[in-house]
């Protein structure tokens, strides 16, 4: 699906809830706010999955070398 908008996000019985919830929770605030805030959330997240990764990647190399 490229470019969804929100209409077809909140139709789609394929999305994640959480995601639903927080695109009907944004639709009442201001949206430079909402997407201040979203775009906080998006850097979080990939650093949080850029520390899983890297985790995850560690301990396969560990793995690999015999170390763990």
């Amino acid at each position: 699906m490229s470019n969804p908008n929100i209409e077809t996000i909140l139709a789609d019985p394929g999305a994640s809830n959480w995601l639903k919830d927080a695109l009907r929770s944004a639709m009442t605030r201001d949206p430079v706010d909402a997407a201040n805030d979203a775009s906080t959330l998006k850097n979080l997240l990939e650093g949080l999955c850029d520390d899983a990764l890297e985790t995850a990647w560690d301990e396969h190399v560990d793995r690999m070398a015999g170390v763990a």
